[in-house]
C-alpha cells in the first residue's frame, strides 16, 4: 500500500481509539491531561478517562497499549520507590551521626558529673579543715 491509499482511506473506529488512547497516555506522562486533574497518576483507568473509552476497551482491544501504560506506571513506582528508599538511607546515616553524637556527649556528661562530685567532695574537705578552729591560716604575702 503506498502513502497516498493510506491517506485517502479514513481511520477505522479502532484505530481512532488506539490513536486517542495513545495521545492520553502522552498528555498525562506530560502532565497536561485535558479531562482528569493534573498530577494524576498514569493509570488504565486515568487512560481511559482521558481517551473517553472504557477501562475494559483498553483490556481487551488493545492489550499492547495497556502494557505500555502499566509498564509506565510501574517505572514511576520504581522511581519513587528508589528516591524514598535514597532518603531513607541518607535519614539513616544521619541518624547513625547524631546517635554517636549524642552517645559522646553522654559519655562527657557522666565524666564531668564525676569530676564535678570529686570536687565537690574535695572542696568540702578542705573548707572542713579551714573551719576548724586548730588550724591558722597564712598571712598574704606583701608585694613590693
Amino acid at each position: 500500500m503506498s502513502q497516498a491509499d493510506n491517506i485517502s482511506q479514513p481511520l477505522t473506529r479502532g484505530e481512532l481509539t488506539a490513536k486517542a488512547i495513545r495521545q492520553a497516555i502522552v498528555r498525562i506522562e506530560k502532565g497536561r491531561p485535558k479531562v482528569v486533574e493534573p498530577g494524576r497518576k498514569l493509570s488504565i483507568q486515568s487512560v481511559a478517562v482521558e481517551a473517553g473509552v472504557s477501562r475494559a476497551t483498553i483490556h481487551n482491544n488493545h492489550p499492547g497499549l495497556a502494557e505500555r501504560i502499566r509498564e509506565a506506571g510501574n517505572k514511576a513506582v520504581r522511581a519513587q520507590r528508589d528516591e524514598k528508599n535514597i532518603e531513607l538511607k541518607e535519614l539513616r546515616n544521619k541518624y547513625a551521626v547524631l546517635r554517636k553524637e549524642y552517645l559522646d556527649t553522654r559519655n562527657l556528661c557522666q565524666d564531668m558529673a564525676s569530676e564535678l562530685a570529686a570536687l565537690v567532695s574535695e572542696n568540702q574537705r578542705l573548707r572542713a579543715i579551714a573551719e576548724n578552729e586548730k588550724v591558722v591560716g597564712f598571712p598574704p604575702k606583701k608585694s613590693g
